[in-house]
């Protein structure tokens, strides 16, 4: 399966680019600009990766390579909902979602117990502390977190592993995709007026 990640290059998106092309799954995908990111996830191999996003890069790649998925980050249809990437998937009929819904059918697929870490504030904190925990049990996992770790990387995907421990984002909603095994919540305070308009 071919799998397209628009905003490849950002902390979101790019740790599933790794953990999808980790699972075996031919990976590309865009970003309005080039990054250190961007470069860790060719050296770990994704090589397809396009620095501006336009309708005619999106239809070179799937020429080439028929695109089976397009995932996107939630702020993609908000800031731009005639961006031409959506627009061409819409057009060519592609199956596209937000990159949750991709990463509970990897989870599905997989057979992976989603150990899910949410909360308003201190999730890449305590995300990287539970991959820490698992480091030091001889435990394998696999992990999706949006900060850099001083002892991993940014996404690791191991078919045996029993658990995926996930830095899960309550922007736009998007916990809804998930269910997760088990939860843990740091703390929760008022964010994201602009998705949530109440307390």
């Amino acid at each position: 399966m071919h799998v397209y990640f628009s905003g490849i290059g950002g902390a979101g998106i790019g740790p599933l680019a790794l953990i999808a092309k980790k699972a075996g799954y031919e990976v590309s995908g865009s970003d309005k600009k080039d990054s250190g990111y961007i470069a860790n996830l060719r050296s770990k191999g994704i090589d397809s990766i396009h620095i501006g996003q336009d309708a005619e890069t999106i239809a070179k790649v799937h020429e080439q390579h028929p695109i089976d998925w397009f995932v996107y980050s939630s702020a993609l249809p908000r800031e731009n909902p005639n961006h031409p990437e959506l627009k061409f998937v819409a057009e060519h009929n592609i199956r596209s979602t937000k990159r949750d819904e991709f990463l509970q059918y990897l989870l599905t697929s997989s057979g992976q117990k989603l150990i899910a870490i949410a909360g308003t504030h201190g999730k890449t904190t305590t995300t990287a502390m539970v991959i820490w925990l698992f480091h030091e049990l001889g435990l394998t996992l696999s992990y999706s977190v949006g900060g850099k770790l001083s002892f991993g990387g940014i996404g690791e995907f191991d078919q045996d592993a029993k658990y995926f421990v996930y830095e899960a984002d309550e922007y736009d909603r998007n916990f809804l995709s998930f269910r997760p095994h088990m939860s843990l919540v740091s703390g929760i305070d008022y964010d994201h007026p602009d998705i949530y308009p109440t307390r």
